[in-house]
């Protein structure tokens, strides 16, 4: 199932050229819009409900969280990484949060790594989500992959799709053939939770419902509007190698009409409402307190952020981190009050203010899955 890989002596090398960039808020490489800002929530003046009764409280993977929220995929294999990380990850623990690992490649290639990924007890009340790319289902065992899996105690294993970011690495991977089959082989194997994730271009319905019919846990949408890895993985190119990358920035789905076109699935009722219901992780761009609140009403489980959190630590580190998810917590409750849902779940089933040119997208989105789903049952 191995294959050489040439770059594997540069990973943790590459690893922290990653972290460095995004550190960096000189660079841009944060491209286009979420489309989060286009959608209005309903607004009560009456709303009738205490705030400090509104329960925040989250069910996710056997824990109970203390928000909606999950500290996303961060990078390891580099010693800023490794610091970076356990901070974050002493967070999570304090506030009952999941928390991602980075790829778990890393360590299976330099095993004196794992300390980078062996987070668990410092969350031992809280989902730890391993994390591999979908490239590694076609370069290792299930068993292999499980077994990295199993020593870090991880609740549960993120596989990314980035296949966007890997065309303009250099170096990066070029044959995203069999991932599907992939997918198949380590969910017949595993015994945990298995996620699905993109890095920033999202996953359309069409394939986040097979995914889900396949035994997906969880599909974490990634749409645009956050890290564009193909911008960071332009910024480790000459100049002059930039212009083909530059122009594929923005590339995808935004978060917005994805959340959207997936709820409108949900709402449609039957196997597929049924497959993607409470199953939707948001990301993509997530920064604001209102962000994370217009997700989880477009029917977000879970909303997730990676970039905001690891430079909430670099800059502040865990007051940092804390008064970052203060900011949030706040924001959450009040959109729970304002609107009148007084919970999370209503608020997640709100009627919405969208504009007409996003409602359609996502209608186009919605019916594509429905569709491909019919034909695929319709197959003799």
């Amino acid at each position: 199932m191995t294959r050489p890989d040439s770059m594997s002596d540069d990973l943790p090398e590459r690893k922290q050229k990653h972290l460095e960039i995004c550190l960096d808020q000189d660079l841009d490489i944060e491209s286009g819009s979420t489309g989060l800002q286009s959608i209005a929530l309903p607004h009560r003046a009456l709303p009738e409900t205490h705030a400090d009764q509104v329960d925040l409280k989250t069910e996710f993977l056997g824990y109970t969280q203390t928000l909606p929220v999950m500290i996303s995929c961060m990078t390891g294999g580099s010693e800023d990484g490794r610091l970076l990380n356990r901070l974050l990850a002493e967070v999570a623990g304090k506030r009952k949060l999941a928390i991602g690992t980075g790829s778990i490649r890393v360590m299976l290639r330099h095993p004196e790594t794992k300390s980078h990924f062996d987070l668990k007890p410092l969350v031992p009340n809280s989902p730890l989500i391993a994390n591999i790319g979908a490239a590694q289902l076609t370069e290792y065992s299930p068993k292999t992959i499980l077994e990295a899996v199993n020593s870090i105690e991880a609740d549960g294993l993120y596989v990314h799709l980035n296949p966007a970011q890997e065309l303009f690495q250099e170096d990066g991977d070029r044959d995203f053939q069999g991932w599907y089959d992939g997918f198949r082989r380590l969910l017949d194997s595993a015994d945990i939770p298995i996620l699905v994730k993109e890095t920033g271009a999202g996953i359309p319905p069409s394939e986040g419902l097979r995914l889900l019919h396949e035994g997906v846990s969880y599909v974490d949408i990634a749409g645009t509007g956050g890290t564009d890895w193909v911008a960071v993985e332009a910024e480790r190119l000459p100049p002059e190698h930039r212009i083909a990358a530059d122009s594929f920035r923005n590339w995808g789905y935004t978060t917005g009409e994805l959340l959207l076109a997936y709820r409108q699935i949900s709402r449609a009722g039957g196997e597929s409402g049924r497959a993607v219901s409470n199953k939707i992780i948001a990301s993509g761009g997530l920064r604001s307190p209102r962000d994370f609140a217009v997700a989880l009403s477009c029917g977000a489980w879970i909303g997730a952020a990676a970039l905001p959190f690891i430079r909430a630590a670099s800059t502040g580190g865990e007051e940092g981190v804390e008064h970052y998810l203060d900011e949030l917590k706040i924001g959450i409750r009040a959109a729970v009050v304002l609107t009148g849902a007084g919970d999370l779940n209503n608020l997640r089933s709100l009627d919405l203010r969208i504009p007409d040119t996003m409602a359609s997208a996502a209608e186009s989105l919605a019916e594509e899955a429905l569709a491909e789903r019919t034909a695929e049952r319709n197959q003799p």
